[in-house]
C-alpha cells in the first residue's frame, strides 16, 4: 500500500510542477522538460547529470525524491513508472519517501514537454476535432494528435497542463470500445468530467461540432542513450550487453556457420539490431580487438562464439583437397566498413591470437575463427573450421577506416578483390630468404618478403624491377628476386609428394600438386599462389635438391632448356642463396571517425 502525505502537500506539488515544466529556457544537450522536474525533485540534493552531446552514451538521469510511503520495492517501482514519465533505472524507499532513479534518454525540442517516450504541446484555444489535427500538422512534419499510449498518460497531462478543461486525444479500440459517454465518434480526454457528467480525467466520444483544446504528440529522433537503454533491457532477456564508453556489443541468439559472402556478417547483425538503433547502419559484426576481448567473460563454460575474422584462402578451388594439410599462409583478417560502403580487408595483429595461434590445420577446417570459453586466462581468437555453428557478437557504432598512403619509397596496388592496397619495395641488396625476411621485418617495419594475387601486380613487380635496373640495380646471368612463398611442410620429400620423378603430384587434389604445392605465407597473398601458367619451363618445380623457395625470373638465362629472356616467370630454388628480393605490407588503414 503506498500513503500519500496529504491533499494540500499534493497541489502544492502539482503547482509546482506545472510552473517548472511549463517554463522553458534554452537547453543544451539535455531535455529540458526532464531537468525542470528534476530541479524541484531532487530537493537540496540538486544531482541533475546532463549528458555529455547529443551522441553520447547515456541519457540525462536524476534521482527524484517524492514524499510518498512505499510498502516494498514492487510498490515503488510502479509508484516511479506512473509518476515519472522517464526511463525508471532503480527504486529506494525509507520510512517517509520514495526515490525514482530516472534517465532521460529521448530529448524533445524547445517548448515540448516529453512524457514516456514522447513529445507533447497543447495549444489553449477550443476547437473541433477537424481543426485541431490541421494545427498539429502545422508544428512540426509528424506531430499529431496526442496518442493514449499508456494508462498514465491522462494523469500526468492533469498534473503538468493547467487551466485545461478538455483535450483532444486518440486512442486504440480496446479503450474506447466501453465508454460510458458515446455521443459521436470524435474521442476527447476531459480533465474536468462535469460537462459530461463524468468524473475527472475521463474519456468521452463526442458529436463533430464539440470543440476541446488540440494536444499535439510527435516522436523524439532515436539516438544513441535510447538505443543503449533499450540494448540493456534486452541483455536482461538474453545476454548481457557488453559496452566501452563509445559503443555497445551484442551476443546474437541464433548461431551461424561462417559464409563467402563477406558483408554477411554485418548484413545479419543490422537486422538483429534494427529494433534498438535510429539507423541501422551503425551497425556490424564485432571487431574482435583487444578492447572488446577483454570484455568477455572469464568465467569457463562450453561457450563458442563465431567471430568474424577469417582466412582469404578459404574458397571453393581449395576445398577441393584429397587430403588435409597444414599451412602457415596466416592470412587472416577481418572486413573493415570504407568511406564509400566498400569493404578493406585488414589483416589481424598477432596479439588477437591464443597462444600457438593461428594454427592452420586441415585447410577448411581452420579458415574460421572463435572464441573458446572453456579455456582458461584471456580470451583470445582460435581457428575452427568453416561448418561450425556459433553465435557471434554484434557492434554499435563503428570505426569507418580508409587506407592512407604507403610509406616512402613503396609503391601501391589496389588488390580489388581483396579489398586491400598493398605496398610494395624492390630491395637492391641479394640475401637469403630467411635474411631477406628478416630485413623486411627490421629494417621496413613489419613488413614481409611480397607476394601478388593477380597479374596486374606481377606486371607491377617486374616494372619496379626495370625502374631497379634503370637505377643501377645489376641483373646478370640467371638472376631473379625472391617472392614470399615456400613449399608446404607436407612436399618436402618425394614420399610426400608421390612421385619418383619431378617435383609435384599430377593429380590437381593432391596437396603437393602444381596448383598447391606452394603457398604464401605470412598474408602477403591470397593462396594458392597463381604459378601455374608461369613457371619457366614445364618440368619446374622440379625439386632439383631442397627447394623450398620461389624467385622470379629477370634478365638473360643460361641454364640448360630454358629461354635466353625469361622475365615474369618463377623457378624453385634452395633458398640458402642470395638473391634480391621484394617487401610488401599493408598500407596504413586511417580511422574516419566513428559511425554514429
Amino acid at each position: 500500500m503506498i500513503e500519500k502525505v496529504s491533499f494540500e502537500s499534493k497541489m502544492r506539488m502539482k503547482l509546482l510542477i506545472v510552473c517548472y515544466l511549463l517554463t522553458f529556457t534554452t537547453a543544451d544537450e539535455g531535455d529540458e522538460s526532464f531537468k525542470k522536474m528534476c530541479d524541484f525533485w531532487s530537493g537540496a540534493q540538486k544531482n541533475y547529470r546532463e549528458r555529455q552531446s547529443s551522441k553520447a552514451m547515456e541519457g540525462d538521469k536524476c534521482s527524484m525524491v517524492f514524499p510518498v510511503v512505499s510498502a516494498n520495492q514492487g510498490e515503488a517501482r510502479r509508484y516511479c513508472e506512473d509518476n515519472v514519465p522517464f526511463h525508471i533505472l532503480n527504486v529506494k524507499i525509507d520510512k517517509s519517501t520514495t526515490t525514482c532513479d530516472a534517465e532521460a534518454t529521448l530529448k524533445c525540442e524547445q517548448g515540448w514537454v516529453q512524457m514516456f517516450g514522447r513529445c507533447y504541446k497543447i495549444e489553449k484555444k477550443m476547437m473541433k476535432r477537424d481543426s485541431a489535427v490541421e494545427y498539429c500538422a502545422t508544428l512540426k512534419p509528424k506531430a499529431r494528435i496526442a496518442f493514449m499510449h499508456r494508462e498514465a498518460l491522462p494523469f500526468r497531462i492533469n498534473d503538468y497542463f493547467s487551466k485545461v478543461s478538455r483535450v483532444w486525444i486518440d486512442a486504440s479500440e480496446a479503450i474506447t470500445n466501453d465508454l460510458t459517454y458515446v455521443k459521436g465518434e470524435n474521442l476527447l480526454l476531459a480533465l474536468d468530467g462535469y460537462k459530461y457528467a463524468l468524473p475527472n480525467i475521463a474519456l468521452a466520444k463526442v458529436p463533430s461540432d464539440e470543440t476541446a483544446m488540440a494536444l499535439c504528440e510527435y516522436t523524439p529522433t532515436m539516438n544513441q542513450a535510447e538505443s543503449n537503454y533499450l540494448l540493456r533491457r534486452y541483455g536482461e532477456i538474453y545476454h548481457t550487453i557488453l559496452f566501452t564508453p563509445d559503443r555497445a556489443y551484442v551476443r546474437t541468439a541464433s548461431s551461424l556457420q561462417r559464409s563467402d559472402n563477406r558483408k554477411r556478417d554485418s548484413n545479419y547483425c543490422k537486422k538483429v539490431l534494427r529494433p534498438f538503433l535510429h539507423n541501422d547502419a551503425i551497425a556490424q559484426s564485432a571487431d574482435p580487438n583487444t578492447d572488446f576481448l577483454g570484455l568477455l567473460s572469464k568465467d569457463r563454460d562450453a561457450t563458442i562464439i563465431r567471430t568474424s575474422v577469417y582466412s582469404r584462402d578459404a574458397s571453393v578451388n581449395n576445398r577441393k583437397n584429397a587430403e588435409c594439410t597444414d599451412s602457415n599462409s596466416k592470412n587472416y583478417g577481418y572486413d573493415y566498413m570504407s568511406t564509400n560502403s566498400s569493404l578493406l580487408f585488414k589483416k589481424v595483429p598477432s596479439d588477437v591470437w591464443a597462444e600457438s595461434q593461428p594454427n592452420e590445420k586441415c585447410d577448411a577446417g581452420s579458415w574460421s575463427t572463435g572464441i573458446f570459453f572453456s579455456r582458461k586466462g584471456d580470451r583470445r581468437l582460435e581457428t575452427m573450421s568453416d561448418p561450425k555453428y556459433a553465435p557471434i557478437y554484434c557492434q554499435t557504432n563503428f570505426e569507418v577506416m580508409s587506407y592512407g598512403a604507403c610509406p616512402s619509397g613503396y609503391t601501391s596496388y589496389w588488390r580489388k578483390t581483396r579489398g586491400q592496397k598493398w605496398c610494395h619495395k624492390f630491395i637492391n641488396q641479394k640475401k637469403t630468404f630467411d635474411d631477406a625476411q628478416s630485413y623486411c621485418q627490421s629494417e621496413e617495419n613489419g613488413a614481409f618478403v611480397t607476394g601478388f594475387t593477380d597479374m596486374g601486380e606481377l606486371d607491377l613487380l617486374d616494372k619496379m624491377m626495370d625502374e631497379a635496373i634503370k637505377g643501377g640495380a645489376q641483373f646478370i646471368r640467371n638472376d631473379a628476386a625472391y617472392l614470399g612463398a615456400k613449399r608446404r611442410e607436407q612436399c618436402n620429400s618425394r614420399a610426400q609428394i608421390g612421385q619418383k620423378y619431378g617435383g609435384f603430384n599430377k593429380d590437381p587434389t593432391h596437396p603437393c600438386s602444381r596448383d598447391r604445392l606452394f603457398e604464401w605465407i605470412d598474408g602477403v597473398a591470397d593462396n594458392p599462389p597463381l604459378f601455374k601458367d608461369n613457371w619457366i619451363t614445364d618440368s619446374e618445380p622440379n625439386f632439383e635438391g631442397h627447394e623450398a623457395c620461389v624467385h622470379m625470373n629477370k634478365g638473360p638465362q643460361a641454364r640448360p632448356g630454358w629461354p635466353k629472356r625469361a622475365d615474369k616467370t618463377f623457378n624453385d630454388i634452395s633458398c640458402w642463396l642470395d638473391y634480391y628480393f621484394f617487401c610488401g605490407k599493408e598500407a596504413p588503414i586511417v580511422s574516419m571517425g566513428l559511425k554514429n
